[in-house]
């Protein structure tokens, strides 16, 4: 019997943690990061002021719209906090 490691771009994706994507005083993430803690969900941060070379990822996610929070999780993108967000 031999051991077959799946080493493909998508059971890569299904191991990685969500992905915050943050911009500092959106009282939008503030909320999502407090409830995702509550919830007990680890996930990678992306603070857009402290790594600007990442907004491509954001814009790309967000049809170009400079928006915080999106959240990624697998191929499920939630941009905003039930309909609301934070532009920058």
């Amino acid at each position: 019997m031999s051991l077959r490691i799946d080493t493909s771009q998508e059971a890569a994706m299904t191991q990685t943690k969500p992905i915050l994507y943050s911009y500092p005083g959106c009282g939008y993430t503030t909320d999502l990061k407090r409830e995702l803690r509550r919830d007990g969900v680890e996930y990678e941060e992306v603070d857009l002021f402290q790594s600007p070379e990442r907004i491509p990822e954001l814009l790309a996610l967000t049809d170009g719209d400079r928006i915080t929070p999106v959240y990624v999780d697998g191929d499920e993108v939630q941009i905003g906090k039930n309909g609301f967000g934070c532009t920058f």
